[in-house]
């Protein structure tokens, strides 16, 4: 993948991890029970870290041969994981209260 490429699924993958809990706390016709607030703030928390792996693994020269290496990119794919999984089950799940807007 070419750089620019790269660095662009990055910034978008960092910018909807960090709008996401803002949508989900902030959102005026539809209330999140606590649980999907809680869960939207550890799908940015685990998206921030896959982002900055992402751009560490990228972008810094590691040899690709260390442990250091493989242990940090197997996080990478961990923390992403955990990120898209947590956001489709918010996403799934029903409002706590309807508000009308």
């Amino acid at each position: 993948m070419p750089a620019h490429l790269h660095l662009m699924s990055l910034l978008v993958g960092i910018t909807s991890s960090i709008v996401f809990p803002i949508i989900v706390c902030f959102h005026r016709t539809r209330a999140f029970a606590a649980w999907a607030k809680i869960a939207s703030i550890v799908a940015c928390i685990s998206g921030l870290g896959w982002g900055f792996l992402s751009w560490k693994l990228t972008y810094c020269f590691i040899s690709d041969l260390s442990y250091d290496f493989n242990r940090a990119y197997d996080v990478k794919g961990l923390l992403g994981g955990i990120c898209i999984g947590l956001v489709f089950s918010v996403l799934i799940s029903k409002p706590y209260v309807k508000r009308v807007a």
